[in-house]
């Protein structure tokens, strides 16, 4: 199935990382050095997430429009794209 989840980024000065969550999905974020890193986990983070919901059989909530996100200061909001393979078994 197609997916597509808003996301919140974040840059961490002390820990010089860009930190990713979904607001929409309990329990999804990641992290990466770099804010294309960041963005590519993001996606494997949700394609995982969503993957196992699939698997087990649980809703999935419907995402958030991209207004609608609450920012904080510094904080920026994304689009999150991916897919998932509904022939694939998680292990």
């Amino acid at each position: 199935m197609k997916y597509e989840y808003p996301a919140v980024i974040s840059y961490s000065t002390s820990d010089e990382v860009y930190y990713v969550e979904f607001p929409d999905i309990s329990g999804c974020f990641t992290d990466g050095k770099t804010l294309r890193e960041a963005l590519d986990n993001a996606q494997d983070a949700l394609r995982t997430m969503l993957s196992y919901y699939e698997f087990q059989g649980k809703a999935t909530s419907v995402p958030s429009s991209l207004n609608s996100i609450s920012l904080g200061i510094g904080e920026i909001a994304a689009l999150i794209a991916t897919e998932t393979d509904d022939n694939k078994k998680i292990a």
